[in-house]
């Protein structure tokens, strides 16, 4: 009696139907698809405040580097070591030359950094910045290595425009009392869903970077105006 009831009770087994494994296929597909689309959506949300952050950093810090140096320059407690903006560096001659009256993304100046009343061969005293368009790089001069060395990636811009005392455009280094600075930094990744529509300009409404609205790359944009505070006045 007690096989009879077993095979009886297995004989009336049945299995999932068609309809029933097509159901649950269809339920678990909704659920790993609500489940894939929250890790995206998070994951992309990640992804733009990493972008976001990075930005911000990278801007902050080439903006502080350069405005505390220039802040510097012309620095000449004994009056004897004739500092301040120059069209080259003393002691890097050829290496490069600056034309203020047309040249916006380069400046070199000099400085008496331990007040001994001469500029010496050191990158303390001779001091040079330049945006590197083909690296996307803000770069610093290195005059005892006689060679360019990366402060900042990812630039799209570095603009200059300088100033006199009243104001009005200096075109020559020994007039320039103010510097404009425009400093344009773009994400290291880009976003496919997100489109860039903002023109940059610096505070004079020069279009920076033209080529840059359209794309997929977030970007920080930051200026700032720095006075030479010690550097002398033309008379």
């Amino acid at each position: 009696m007690e096989v009879r009831y077993f095979m009886e009770y297995g004989k009336n087994q049945t299995g999932l139907t068609i309809i029933e494994i097509m159901m649950y296929i269809i339920t678990s597909s909704i659920i790993m698809a609500s489940v894939y689309n929250a890790f995206h959506t998070q994951k992309n949300s990640y992804s733009t405040q990493n972008n976001t952050v990075e930005i911000q950093q990278t801007v902050r810090s080439g903006i502080y580097t350069m405005t505390r140096e220039i802040r510097s320059s012309g620095y000449n407690p004994t009056r004897d070591a004739n500092a301040g903006f120059v069209k080259e560096l003393p002691d890097a001659p050829g290496k490069f030359s600056i034309d203020y009256s047309t040249d916006d993304d380069i400046l070199a100046f000099t400085l008496d950094n331990d007040g001994n009343g001469v500029i010496d061969l050191n990158k303390a005293e001779q001091i040079a910045y330049r945006f590197n368009a083909g690296a996307r790089k803000l770069e610093r001069f290195n005059v005892e290595r006689e060679e360019w060395e990366a402060v900042a990636g990812n630039v799209d811009a570095l603009n200059f425009v300088y100033f006199k005392q009243d104001g009005t455009p200096a075109t020559v280094p020994e007039d320039i009392q103010y510097i404009e600075i425009a400093l344009l930094v773009r994400a290291r990744n880009a976003e496919p869903k997100f489109t860039n529509t903002t023109t940059y300009h610096n505070k004079r409404g020069d279009v920076l970077c033209a080529s840059c609205t359209g794309d997929h790359y977030r970007r920080r944009l930051l200026t700032t105006t720095v006075q030479a505070r010690n550097v002398r006045i033309p008379s």
